[in-house]
């Protein structure tokens, strides 16, 4: 039954190629610390509000190497009222043998769920991969790729991103902004451990963040500093140091639904860093 999903094909190809002049709306993948949850949200460059937010259907597609066992499972949608299932999986096509394509699709259509503020990351899903171990590279496709463009115009598969908002009168997809995660590669490794043990919950959060810390000899705690995901800061608070087991409770209550990242720094001003979402029920 996994395996039924495989080889669908979609319909409705080119269309979705075309960006209309109000494509205002750019994707992001995250990978959470867990180094197996993946994040989709997207980052609208302008507002709409009813019934201009009014999305009559939404495709995402994930591209990987070919020959890596992957598949979606555990699909959660962070907006309330929708959900999205990975409707079809195109492995290898002929004109890009070398990778495999997970789409996923908006399972309601014509919702007026979906948020957009303009410089304000929403959040849409998460997943994880299903098969064991990690498959590496995860991207986004990009519609304008002329590899992608090939692999819909010959091969006639529809992976390109689209998602139809009556207010951009069309596909308001307009590109990226991280595009790609690989799973293989442990961030904390190229920084130093501020603190030990480090742990937080619930994720995603919704008033407070929990965070717990142990402070080792010789270790140092100066300050934290929360950002959202194009860097705005949200807190930036001063910490004093402790030795042994610590907590700490980020108040979030204000925060908007979205990725953030927390950073801890010492005297020195070194940094270490860990990623939370925020969802508003």
């Amino acid at each position: 039954m996994l395996n039924l999903f495989k080889y669908m094909v979609l319909t409705g190809l080119v269309a979705c190629l075309v960006h209309t002049l109000k494509a205002q709306v750019r994707l992001n993948l995250s990978l959470l610390p867990d180094q197996q949850t993946y994040l989709v949200s997207m980052l609208p460059d302008q507002s709409w509000s009813a019934p201009m937010n009014a999305v009559g259907s939404a495709q995402i597609v994930l591209q990987m190497d070919a020959g890596k066992p992957f598949l979606a499972g555990q699909i959660k949608s962070m907006i309330s009222g929708i959900s999205w299932s990975d409707n079809a999986y195109i492995e290898s096509p002929a004109s890009a043998p070398e990778y495999n394509f997970v789409c996923f699709a908006l399972n309601e259509a014509g919702t007026k769920s979906i948020s957009f503020q303009a410089g304000v990351e929403t959040p849409l899903f998460s997943f994880v991969n299903l098969d064991p171990g990690c498959v590496g590279i995860v991207k986004l496709v990009e519609n304008t790729n002329p590899l992608v463009q090939k692999v819909v115009n010959t091969d006639r598969y529809n992976i390109t991103q689209n998602m139809t908002v009556l207010g951009a009168q069309g596909n308001a997809v307009s590109g990226n902004v991280n595009t790609s995660v690989d799973c293989s590669v442990l961030h904390t490794k190229t920084e130093n451990a501020i603190v030990s043990n480090l742990r937080i919950f619930p994720v995603p959060a919704t008033d407070a963040l929990q965070i717990f810390w142990e402070l080792e000899p010789g270790q140092n705690l100066n300050k934290l500093l929360v950002t959202d995901m194009i860097g705005r800061q949200m807190v930036s608070e001063s910490m004093k140091p402790s030795v042994g087991e610590q907590k700490y409770s980020l108040d979030v209550s204000a925060f908007p639904t979205g990725l953030y990242t927390a950073s801890l720094f010492n005297k020195e001003g070194e940094r270490q860093a860990f990623q939370f979402t925020v969802i508003r029920l």
